[in-house]
C-alpha cells in the first residue's frame, strides 16, 4: 500500500500545472499591437464622417486603367493558345 509521503509528490505536480505564473505578462498582451496599429492611423474619427471622397468615379478610373493596359500594350495581345496535350497509355492504340 502506497503511504502518505508518496502520493504528496505527484499531487504537488498536479496543482502546480493549475498556478498562474505570467499575471504580469498576460495583462498587456497586445499593448504593443495596440500602439503600432494607433501610431500608423492617419485619422481615427475617418470613418465617421461623410467626406466627398476625392480622385476618379468608377468609369474615369475604368477609363485610366484601359488607356494604362493599351499604351503597355497589355490588351492588345491575345492569350497563347493552350499547349496540346500527348498522352501515351500502354496497351491502348497507337501506345507502345
Amino acid at each position: 500500500m502506497k503511504s502518505p509521503a508518496m502520493l504528496l509528490p505527484p499531487l504537488l505536480a498536479v496543482l502546480a500545472g493549475c498556478a498562474q505564473t505570467t499575471p504580469g505578462w498576460d495583462e498587456r498582451f497586445g499593448d504593443s499591437v495596440r500602439q503600432a496599429r494607433a501610431q500608423q492611423t492617419i485619422d481615427p474619427a475617418a470613418g465617421q464622417r461623410a467626406a466627398a471622397l476625392a480622385g476618379l468615379d468608377g468609369k474615369a478610373s475604368v477609363g485610366v486603367m484601359r488607356a494604362l493596359g493599351i499604351s503597355y500594350g497589355y490588351s492588345l495581345r491575345e492569350p497563347a493558345p493552350p499547349a496540346p496535350v500527348i498522352t501515351l497509355v500502354p496497351g491502348a492504340p497507337g501506345g507502345q
